[in-house]
């Protein structure tokens, strides 16, 4: 579809506030609600701002790949650096791409292969405590943060969540609640001077910067060699000078990587979970695979190519609920898109969820099924179609991290319990920097 600047509809809202409060309530809801008449791309007034959103694919590339030099980072990731610092999520321009090329190798398959061992070890003990509670009602959401947060402890530093890492732990959750408010509400960034939870946020981090400083130490002072992201980081050199990361970037990645890592991957299985728990049919084939393949075992790395279906199920449940909901990003300078200006200094709010429920691009999107991503319709489909881990050159660098650690643990979870919801409770979509459930999903395991 070409667009004029005529065609291309904006919503007023308030005749003062005009959408700032309908945003910062709920975007997603906002922007399913307004593109019913609006139609998939339209722009928001929002004082101070010009907001161009949209679910069009070829325009969402445009940004995100195409012209992507044109639309760096918006400013929520501003606020982010308050916790992440200058890590591959935060940092910008020559910085970024010096990153990135270091940090790329880490993320390679053979690095990979070498962290499933330990992933596995955490899976095989989660097991065991999670049989505990056989014949009660858990929350799953809260279940699936609390394991994958174990796996990123035990990849990140060969340990479990104990002593320091469990520490930076409880700062790293805390921290990304009191970030997530300033970003959703931006009111909140002069009440926290005014409340003192600034102050607070500020020695929460200074705590968590200071333990993970001194695990680098150690481990610099350890003459073993250890198959985590930790001994991978420092072990890398850019290509230019030949020199180590320095220390604070290095503890700025690991913390980073921490903190997206294990969020997206427990999102996406709780959604998962949640779905099979809706689709028994599928749960059950599901279900056959992950016995047939694991025989009541631990899976290989090799056994993960033959999970396909499962891979299908996770794949189908990341467009339903996309863990990166939306992307935002601005225009430096002025762009032309088809018969279409943007401005300088447009945002641009990428609508991921939007763009997966796309009627056009999906046939009836709002029913869960697997076979979309069976091979032969995977081939036939415009790979910008489907962004669950973003798109261009800053496509999330861990996405096969994320994917092998889901294919590890769902199998699992499906091959030793059953999962029930629980009648008369509300699954609600909460869109934060991550899609979360907002009051978490409650199942009978047995």
């Amino acid at each position: 579809m070409t667009f004029t600047t005529q065609e291309i509809p904006t919503y007023q809202g308030h005749w003062l506030f005009k959408s700032a409060f309908e945003l910062q309530k709920n975007a997603l809801l906002f922007f399913e609600e307004k593109r019913q008449t609006l139609g998939h791309t339209f722009y928001v007034a929002v004082p101070g701002s010009k907001v161009l959103m949209t679910a069009d694919p070829e325009l969402i590339k445009h940004v995100l790949q195409t012209n992507h030099r044109n639309y760096p980072k918006d400013q929520t990731y501003e606020q982010l650096a308050m916790l992440l610092g200058q890590g591959l999520i935060t940092s910008k321009g020559e910085l970024w791409k010096k990153q990135r090329r270091i940090a790329q190798p880490t993320f390679h398959k053979t690095n990979l292969e070498n962290l499933f061992e330990a992933m596995t070890t955490v899976a095989q003990q989660y097991l065991e405590d999670l049989s505990q509670k056989k014949g009660q009602v858990v929350d799953i959401a809260r279940e699936m943060m609390g394991v994958t947060a174990k796996i990123a402890m035990r990849s990140l530093f060969s340990a479990d969540v104990e002593g320091d890492l469990k520490e930076i732990y409880r700062v790293i959750s805390y921290a990304q609640e009191f970030v997530v408010k300033r970003v959703m509400n931006p009111l909140n960034i002069p009440l926290n001077y005014l409340d003192g939870s600034l102050r607070k946020f500020n020695r929460e981090r200074d705590t968590m910067l200071g333990m993970v400083n001194r695990l680098i130490e150690d481990r610099r002072q350890d003459s073993k060699t250890y198959p985590d992201f930790l001994q991978m980081l420092m072990d890398a050199r850019y290509e230019d000078t030949g020199e180590p990361m320095p220390v604070d970037l290095l503890r700025d990645e690991l913390i980073t990587i921490f903190s997206a890592g294990h969020e997206t991957s427990a999102n996406a299985l709780s959604w998962t979970l949640y779905l099979l728990s809706q689709h028994p049919d599928i749960a059950q084939k599901a279900t056959k695979e992950a016995q047939d393949v694991l025989k009541g075992g631990l899976p290989t790395f090799d056994d993960l190519k033959q999970l396909t279906y499962t891979r299908q199920v996770i794949e189908e449940s990341m467009r339903m609920y996309p863990p990166a909901w939306g992307i935002g990003r601005y225009a430096i300078e002025p762009d032309q898109w088809q018969d279409h200006h943007i401005s300088k200094n447009t945002i641009i709010a990428c609508e991921i969820y939007g763009l997966h429920h796309h009627p056009d691009l999906w046939e009836n999107p709002e029913v869960f099924d697997p076979e979309r991503f069976a091979p032969a319709q995977v081939k036939e489909r415009p790979r910008h179609y489907y962004l669950p881990f973003g798109a261009g050159p800053r496509m999330c660098i861990g996405n096969h991290f994320a994917m092998m650690e889901m294919q590890l643990l769902l199998p699992l979870l499906l091959s030793n319990f059953n999962f029930e919801l629980v009648e008369n409770q509300s699954i609600e979509m909460e869109p934060l920097i991550t899609l979360r459930p907002k009051n978490g999903i409650q199942m009978w395991l047995s």
